[in-house]
């Protein structure tokens, strides 16, 4: 199984986007439960099915309702292990639109974000996830600083924050709450 994160790679992060080490370690508990892989050594995902929806036009919400439909729903998944479960249904019916509608890792970045973390394609990016948490860490700096969201994270803007990162959904999932209390626990 890949290694965990250090706290080297912590302040190496907090040091690349200018942050606390708090800031960042609060961002992997809400985001993975400070966890980017499984015990089997699987990455940690949460596959999106309103996503999938979208990436399909919709094309399989009556043969697949369950993997497939046009609104988020919060609970669902239910855990990661029914996130693979259903991604591992989605990437039959469409390999790219499974992955897109995925979130992969410690920061769960979206699949269809790729681009912004300095991958080449969506492949690689799913296989730079796949090799070690440090280099989950890395794509997400990547993003951070393509989105121009670290002077959110240094600012402790959490709700503005969670609108970009986590989508206008944020709300229903109270992201910015638990960031704030995260890093509150993180910075003691």
């Amino acid at each position: 199984m890949p290694n965990t994160l250090t706290e080297q790679d912590y302040r190496q992060a907090a040091q690349s986007l200018n942050t606390e080490v708090a800031v960042i370690k609060a961002v992997t508990e809400v985001e993975s439960n400070g966890r980017g892989f499984l015990p089997d050594g699987r990455i940690v995902i949460r596959f999106e099915p309103h996503l999938f929806h979208r990436y399909t036009q919709g094309q399989f919400d009556a043969t697949h309702p369950d993997i497939s439909f046009p609104h988020l729903r919060k609970g669902y998944p239910t855990s990661t292990s029914h996130s693979w479960q259903l991604y591992d249904r989605a990437k039959v019916l469409n390999l790219k639109a499974a992955r897109m509608a995925t979130s992969f890792g410690l920061f769960q970045v979206l699949g269809s974000n790729w681009p912004d973390t300095g991958s080449k394609s969506l492949a690689e990016f799913i296989t730079r996830m796949s090799k070690s948490e440090n280099e989950q860490l890395n794509l997400f700096c990547h993003l951070i600083t393509a989105w121009g969201l670290d002077d959110e994270l240094r600012n402790h803007k959490w709700a503005f924050f969670a609108k970009v990162y986590n989508g206008p959904g944020f709300k229903l999932m109270k992201y910015d709450d638990k960031l704030a209390d995260a890093y509150k626990k993180h910075s003691n």
